[in-house]
């Protein structure tokens, strides 16, 4: 569990894991509307050197953000599960040149079973603190996670 006291510390969580980030990896985001995914996700960019500054792609299902790192960007909000098919996420699962980032990812049941992938869990928590329960599936996730968490104790701006 992460605690995010503010939007700054949702940054510096991302900007820690995308320094652990080497290319193909799955993030699931999940949390209510305004929980912080979409901070999460500029952090990201940010921490990856994209030029763009991440917005919610509710309206667009799919943002690229290129960096050192492309961040491939869906939010599956307005998805239903028999559309899942047809939006093309699959195609970017796995994608060595960037990491595929999932709002909304309660939506892709089929991640389960399909690869490696972290499941970061977005909860209000009072004002603008967030909870951000986090979840491992597969090896090289696990030791992510871990190192994740690691740094996260290490750091100086530590919050939880």
């Amino acid at each position: 569990m992460f605690k995010s006291r503010s939007p700054a510390d949702t940054l510096k969580l991302a900007a820690l894991l995308a320094a652990l980030l080497k290319g193909g990896e799955v993030l699931s985001l999940k949390g209510m509307i305004g929980a912080g995914k979409t901070v999460f996700v500029k952090g990201l960019a940010l921490a990856l050197g994209s030029k763009t500054s991440p917005v919610s792609a509710s309206f667009n299902l799919m943002r690229t953000y290129r960096g050192g790192l492309n961040i491939y960007h869906f939010d599956l909000f307005r998805v239903s599960p028999e559309e899942m098919d047809n939006i093309g996420l699959e195609e970017y699962l796995g994608l060595k040149d960037g990491v595929t980032a999932i709002e909304w990812a309660l939506s892709a049941e089929y991640l389960y079973g399909r690869g490696d992938f972290m499941e970061l869990d977005f909860n209000l928590a009072g004002g603008d603190s967030r909870d951000i329960a986090a979840a491992a599936r597969g090896v090289s996730a696990v030791r992510m996670l871990e190192a994740l968490e690691k740094k996260w104790r290490h750091s100086p701006q530590k919050k939880s």
